[in-house]
């Protein structure tokens, strides 16, 4: 019986692997975005923050589309250890924003639990690697892997939406359907006050 479900198993984790590295990338591109361009001035911190995790988030997107393409574990040598590096770096960013501005950082606790996502199905799978038997004894069930990925995407969604919403991009995001007018006694709602100036009613 493992060994039948072996393959199915390996494949839903793999899409969950990257799944959540893709939005991840896409949590730190934003981030990226609200470092180099969000202040009135760059700082040397600021600068060097948003050159970091304009690199994470490339490196992201970059390692998730190549192992969907090759479907399988790429360079989980080198993945692994950025993974953790990333987790560690949102999770001191949280720690500042929490001691000094008293406030929990949406985006970075999204993207920390992305790449946490990602590193913990990178670990399982690269521990079994060795029993993968490249679909020897039966190939994945076509049935439960649409379902894995399926809830895979809702999973990732549900923790990326916030984050990218969050973010500099989200918060000068029109919602559908109010181009040009806000609703009556909702002005700014949703919004930071700071980057919508100019209502002031």
């Amino acid at each position: 019986m493992e060994r039948h479900n072996h393959p199915t198993l390996s494949a839903a984790t793999l899409l969950f692997i990257y799944f959540a590295a893709m939005a991840a990338g896409m949590v730190e591109l934003s981030l990226a975005a609200g470092y180099l361009t969000g202040a009135a001035s760059l700082t040397p911190g600021l600068v060097l923050a948003g050159v970091g995790t304009l690199a994470a988030g490339l490196a992201f997107l970059a390692w998730s589309l190549w192992g969907l393409h090759r479907n399988s574990l790429v360079f989980p040598r080198y993945a692994i250890p950025v993974l953790a590096a990333a987790a560690a770096a949102h999770v001191a960013v949280m720690a500042a924003g929490v001691t000094i501005q008293r406030s929990l950082d949406v985006s970075h606790f999204a993207a920390l639990g992305l790449t946490l996502m990602a590193l913990a199905g990178a670990g399982w799978l690269k521990r079994h690697h060795k029993t993968n038997d490249g679909g020897a004894h039966g190939q994945p069930r076509t049935g439960r892997l649409l379902a894995a990925a399926f809830g895979a995407a809702v999973v990732v969604a549900t923790v990326a939406t916030p984050g990218l919403a969050a973010s500099m991009a989200g918060q000068y995001a029109v919602p559908h359907g109010e181009h040009g007018q806000a609703p009556s006694g909702e002005s700014g709602q949703g919004s930071n006050p700071a980057l919508d100036p100019g209502h002031h009613h």
